[in-house]
């Protein structure tokens, strides 16, 4: 991890970094840190397979166990007379009491003449912040050429600047971290694990009778877990349903007429904004010879 953090370093500081196919030193440090990393590889595999050999039979027992009830549970959870059939039930519910809410309608045409407020105020400041600016400018440069009093004027630019080149003097280093991070393998002491409780008949033993004796216990509580928790999301999906659609409405209504209302608020402050900025950038635009 250190290896690929440092090389991750130096990287971001040199752009792309130096060339670790070159066919000379540089491509070398690269095949060592692939060796490497494989050896370590092998390594992490074999203890792995080796924790998963001396596992016993209940360790098998209590493995099985867990994933018996976990899948079991799932199962019931998502199976037809779960979650399905608990958020069937409940939706024609939803809807029917979401549908007949009283304040879906004051809340929408209060939502919207809000936000139709606030849009149509940044919309008619923005639009009259963009005359007004233009209206400053071209007041700024006049009065600004005019302030020269019989000298030259110019427009000046803005200074260019450059950009600074830098310089990686790790290439080695960075070779090898990268050669090592192409082929680690960070699963491989899991995978030896799996391996090793896969040869494991003691293990297996326990974990299978483990698993079966699970799986129907966990279906049944995930068959009313499933059930309950999809009554709640389909009551909720159908009341929100039906709720939307008298609130949409009046939200549509409210909004324009706030929209309006921003509107003619927005736009003298805008202008106001823009033409001070846009007379100062005009002044400043003139310089005198």
């Amino acid at each position: 991890m250190l290896r690929a953090l440092l090389a991750l370093a130096v990287v971001l500081t040199s752009g792309c970094g130096p060339d670790c196919f070159d066919d000379g030193p540089l491509e070398a440090e690269y095949r060592r840190g692939e060796a490497q990393a494989i050896t370590e590889n092998d390594a992490a595999y074999s203890r792995g397979r080796a924790r998963g050999l001396s596992l016993t039979y209940a360790d098998g027992e209590l493995d099985g166990a867990n994933a018996g009830y976990a899948d079991g549970w799932n199962a019931g959870f998502y199976g037809s007379s779960g979650y399905a059939l608990g958020y069937d039930d409940a939706y024609a519910l939803g809807t029917s009491d979401g549908a007949g809410d009283p304040t879906a309608c004051s809340a929408g045409d209060a939502d919207g003449r809000g936000d139709g407020d606030y849009d149509g105020y940044q919309d008619a400041f923005a639009d009259g912040s963009a005359q007004g600016y233009a209206d400053g400018f071209a007041a700024g440069a006049s009065d600004g050429y005019g302030a020269c009093a019989g000298v030259a004027p110019r427009l000046t630019a803005p200074a260019e600047e450059t950009a600074e080149e830098e310089v990686d003097p790790e290439d080695k280093r960075v070779c090898y971290a990268r050669g090592f991070d192409s082929a680690l393998d960070p699963w491989a002491e899991d995978r030896g694990f799996d391996a090793g409780k896969l040869a494991n008949r003691d293990y297996q033993h326990g974990y299978a009778a483990a698993y079966d004796a699970a799986y129907p216990h966990g279906e049944v509580d995930g068959v009313a877990d499933g059930y309950a928790t999809g009554w709640t999301d389909g009551y909720a999906d159908g009341y929100d349903a039906s709720y939307a659609v008298a609130y949409s409405s009046c939200y549509a209504t409210g909004y324009d007429a706030g929209y309006a209302g921003g509107w003619d608020d927005g736009w003298g402050p805008g202008w106001d904004a823009g033409y001070s900025d846009g007379y100062t950038a005009g002044w400043d635009s003139v310089t005198c010879e």
